[in-house]
């Protein structure tokens, strides 16, 4: 679906020249990159891999990593950024735009009143030391353009490339950083997850190996190992999931790989055992096909013995979803917040 924030930030781009930079995450779709090509020297940074592997197919310029400008090198006459939902992403972002911003540079900012464009606005010009010009769109859309003059005080983003203890479960610390959903706790539905996991362990065995579908900072893939899984393999589209779930691994000494892949639809293997949190949203839209997505994965990346586990919230039908893709769906446990289904073939 077409996001009409990006979009009227991608129709400004042609106005400017020199080096420009887009900075994108989950809101860029395949449509709208198409209309990117014809732009002259533009860049993209992005810290989500579908999009960097949509705009590589499309010969686009593009680097993805959890959205460090340092590794793109030199400087921009244009950064041009759509909020995204994390707060901590917004502010890393702005703190990094006078680095690398040409001394006439501009900076362009979008958003919609609802995500905070409004309050995003007044702290960059606080910290930018300029007064925005602010263009606005329908549904309160609000697009800025700024300029660096007087620095003022760095905006508040968490200590954002620093990875931080969250609390210890079943004897091993657990890291995470922001960047991802839910980064700085221990999530109750994934807990509610390892829970019905362990009770299948204690009844079976441990198995041989594990796929943590859209991993985060890597709690499922953790506690599997724990329970002892043989190999553990990590896979996400976030560059910051990656990057914490990896540091956890190394900490831990787990055997396994950290891949960044969407939905590991680049991953050729089959597992004894799929674990699976599905996100139940894109940027600031819920979308079940997204859970749907996860679902099918999850089969094709099951050996035909194996089991999945999957926890979602309360209102995503996966009765309904993952009946289309296995022979077994069972209820293992459902409260006013969460459902934990085992699903076999």
């Amino acid at each position: 679906m077409m996001d009409p924030a990006l979009e009227r930030l991608c129709d400004a781009l042609p106005d400017y020249s020199g080096r420009l930079l887009l900075v994108a995450d989950e809101h860029l779709d395949s449509k709208l990159l198409l209309s990117l090509k014809t732009i002259e020297n533009l860049s993209l940074l992005t810290n989500r891999y579908d999009v960097y592997q949509a705009a590589m197919d499309s010969n686009l310029s593009c680097q993805y990593n959890d959205m460090d400008l340092r590794q793109l090198g030199g400087r921009f006459d244009l950064i041009a950024y759509r909020v995204s939902k994390e707060k901590a992403i917004v502010h890393h972002i702005i703190n990094q735009v006078p680095e690398h911003l040409n001394a006439n540079g501009r900076f362009l900012l979008c958003g919609y009143k609802n995500e905070g464009i409004k309050t995003y606005i007044s702290k960059a010009e606080h910290y930018l030391g300029s007064k925005a010009e602010v263009s606005k769109g329908e549904r309160q859309l609000k697009l800025a353009e700024l300029s660096c003059q007087t620095l003022g005080e760095a905006l508040d983003d968490r200590n954002y490339l620093a990875t931080v203890s969250i609390g210890e479960r079943r004897n091993l610390e657990l890291f995470s950083k922001p960047g991802q959903f839910g980064w700085n706790k221990i999530d109750k539905g994934s807990e509610l997850l390892i829970d019905a996991f362990a009770e299948h362990v204690q009844q079976t065995q441990a198995p041989g190996s594990v796929l943590d579908l859209g991993c985060g900072y890597g709690y499922l893939g953790i506690m599997a190992w724990a329970l002892g899984a043989k190999q553990v393999v990590a896979t996400d589209n976030n560059a910051a999931a990656i990057q914490s779930c990896q540091d956890n691994f190394t900490r831990h000494g787990i055997n396994g790989e950290v891949i960044a892949d969407d939905c590991a639809a680049g991953i050729h293997h089959q597992y004894d055992v799929v674990l699976c949190n599905p996100p139940f949203h894109k940027g600031f839209d819920t979308e079940r096909d997204l859970t749907e997505k996860f679902i099918r994965s999850a089969r094709h990346h099951l050996k035909n013995d194996g089991v999945a586990f999957v926890v979602v919230n309360q209102f995503i039908a996966v009765e309904t979803i993952a009946p289309a893709y296995f022979k077994s769906v069972e209820n293992l446990h459902r409260d006013k917040s969460f459902k934990v289904f085992k699903l076999s073939s």
